[in-house]
């Protein structure tokens, strides 16, 4: 038997996974034409919001494997969004980071971000956005045990 809880949980992760799949591909729709994907644009926040890291810092990061991230960053750079550089801590593990080229597309995307995000809140309350994000970091935690 299953309580009344892991019931509403079990309906809320199938949401929030139809969800993240209607994500991917509105992100997918809004960076095409900023030479990004969705997983270029998460890869490209790493390394733009943080600091320039290794391919496995940013997989860690993303909750990805190394392999998926170090396909992305090898695409990325030969597309000229991102370039490697030589790691003090590290002789083998290169660190990834913008190019201006790469920078300039993000920052362009992020405008339209801004408006996309403008548009899809502008009949949610403040409260109800807040509270889903307490939810969802409570589902992250429990998740990460």
């Amino acid at each position: 038997m299953h309580s009344p809880q892991s019931e509403e949980l079990s309906r809320l992760v199938w949401d929030v996974l139809q969800t993240a799949s209607r994500l991917i591909e509105a992100g997918n729709r809004l960076s095409a034409p900023f030479g990004l994907t969705a997983a270029r644009w998460q890869v490209m926040g790493v390394i733009i919001i943080q600091e320039p890291a290794t391919v496995a810092d940013v997989a860690r990061r993303l909750s990805q494997t190394r392999q998926g991230v170090q396909r992305l960053a090898d695409e990325m750079v030969r597309d000229g969004l991102a370039a490697y550089s030589p790691n003090p801590r590290h002789a083998r593990a290169k660190l990834l980071a913008p190019t201006s080229q790469g920078s300039a597309s993000y920052r362009k995307l992020m405008k339209e971000q801004a408006k996309w995000m403008e548009a899809l809140s502008a009949n949610m309350q403040l409260k109800d956005i807040a509270a889903a994000r307490v939810l969802l970091a409570t589902l992250n935690s429990a998740l990460g045990k």
